[in-house]
């Protein structure tokens, strides 16, 4: 019996937040053309040929997209070890293809402190990076890591430029939603300065294995307007989560 592997290329369809895009899954799983024995992430090869006779299809049918956006559904796509070689490539491809598209990547990495992996991002016209905690305390509770982090994560923020935020809001066995928390976030938000920050409705990781709980809608807006008004930065409210159609 034959496995049938997720699709590495999702689209284009239009969502709310990049307009008409196509993403690239830099991580789904696949049984065979793997980086390593025993791994299931797709080889750069792979991925840049299926990407490459998708953007070319799509340009023969006349098509236009808004961006192209790499991001991973299985592991965050920071963890492709050929990252480096897969973003010159996919900046090759839409240079001839869609040279008006954004070329983007969306990660929820809480390290970004290798040379080859800032080498890779800071590729990118723009970086959707999950940033969402304003304490030490409920990041390290949150993400596992030691609360040393939240610092040397904000500290890699800051020195890439297009960074856009995205963060969810929550209540349960962390609270990133209170006062006190909103007040740190703020803080942090004013040294990464990103471009734009785009709060969505869900709990974040939708692979935590923490019972989490989205605040309500009027949390959510009370929170945004509380952040614009301190940081004068765009502040947009959205529901389309991982930006794969379902």
């Amino acid at each position: 019996m034959t496995t049938l592997s997720p699709p590495l290329i999702h689209g284009p369809f239009v969502t709310g937040r990049l307009g008409k895009m196509m993403t690239v899954d830099l991580t789904a799983p696949r049984d065979h053309l793997v980086v390593e024995r025993g791994s299931m992430i797709p080889r750069a090869s792979v991925l840049v040929t299926t990407c490459a006779s998708r953007m070319i299809e799509l340009s023969k049918a006349g098509e236009k997209l808004d961006h192209l956006l790499v991001l991973g559904t299985q592991t965050d796509p920071t963890e492709h070890p050929h990252l480096r070689e897969v973003t010159e490539n996919l900046r090759a491809l839409r240079d001839k293809w869609f040279g008006r598209a954004k070329l983007c990547i969306q990660t929820s990495a809480t390290d970004l402190t290798t040379r080859d992996m800032r080498a890779a991002v800071g590729m990118y016209d723009k970086i959707i990076a999950r940033f969402e905690w304003g304490t030490a305390k409920t990041y390290s509770a949150i993400t596992s890591d030691k609360s040393t982090g939240l610092a040397d994560l904000t500290k890699s923020l800051c020195s890439f430029e297009h960074v856009i935020v995205q963060a969810s809001f929550y209540k349960g066995d962390a609270d990133n939603s209170s006062d006190n928390e909103i007040k740190g976030w703020i803080k942090k938000l004013q040294e990464v300065k990103p471009q734009e920050i785009h709060i969505l409705s869900g709990v974040g990781d939708p692979n935590s294995k923490k019972s989490l709980k989205a605040v309500t809608p009027k949390r959510r807006k009370a929170i945004a307007e509380e952040v614009a008004e301190a940081t004068g930065l765009t502040v947009t409210l959205h529901d389309d989560e991982n930006l794969i159609p379902a």
